[in-house]
């Protein structure tokens, strides 16, 4: 069954992540790089789940670094809402030439979604970015998040598709795992260094047979 479908995570794929502007965040105050304890920890899955406001994130991720005996405690709660201005300035500029590309897709008569572990507040400072999808599926407005099976399985009956005709864009290998066993098609974009995300799109290009990159980049 050909593909018809082409699904992209946002952050890391369609807008920068902000991976980087917390780790320079924590180079700056001299501490261990949080970024893999702050994406695993529970006040973050309660945040994507819509389970925790923004406003009660620095607390809530606090106390956790505190049960936990985790470096992350030594920012205390005035350090805590200091990342979490990091994460809102650093993050979050487009990448024009994915925005081609989903201009392009759905001008070639594909449906284009995004599927997103997000929380409300970032979702608002996005702007108009998801009108340009067919279909927006949130982490914080269903409850659910990449990896659990049941978010893909959520987004395919939203998007009225079947796991093989979809293709999935996303920037963290975890998240493409259950994807990929469902049936659907993963591209990992890589975000080592800046540019490193149009080989994604090359990747997808060969899938789908149509040129998706800007004539100028």
């Amino acid at each position: 069954m050909p593909h018809r479908v082409v699904i992209f995570d946002i952050g890391g794929v369609v807008i920068d992540s902000p991976i980087n502007a917390i780790r320079d965040f924590c180079q700056k105050r001299q501490i261990q790089d949080l970024n893999r304890f702050l994406f695993s920890s529970q006040a973050w899955a309660a945040l994507e789940r819509g389970r925790l406001d923004w406003k009660d994130f620095p607390e809530a991720v606090l106390r956790e670094c505190q049960e936990q005996g985790h470096d992350g405690a030594q920012l205390g709660l005035e350090g805590w809402q200091a990342l979490q201005l990091a994460i809102v300035e650093g993050g979050g500029a487009p990448r024009p030439a994915m925005l081609h590309a989903i201009d392009r897709l759905r001008q070639s008569g594909f449906t284009v979604a995004a599927l997103t572990n997000n929380f409300a507040e970032g979702s608002a400072a996005l702007g108009r970015l998801p009108l340009l999808f067919d279909h927006f599926i949130e982490s914080s407005a269903s409850g659910m998040r990449k990896p659990e099976p049941r978010f893909y399985e959520h987004a395919l009956r939203v998007i009225g598709c079947e796991p093989n005709e979809a293709i999935f864009l996303d920037d963290i290998g975890k998240n493409l795992k259950p994807a990929a066993e469902m049936g659907i098609f993963t591209i990992h974009v890589q975000n080592s260094h800046s540019e490193q995300h149009l080989e994604a799109l090359r990747k997808l290009q060969g899938v789908v047979g149509l040129h998706l990159l800007p004539s100028k980049l």
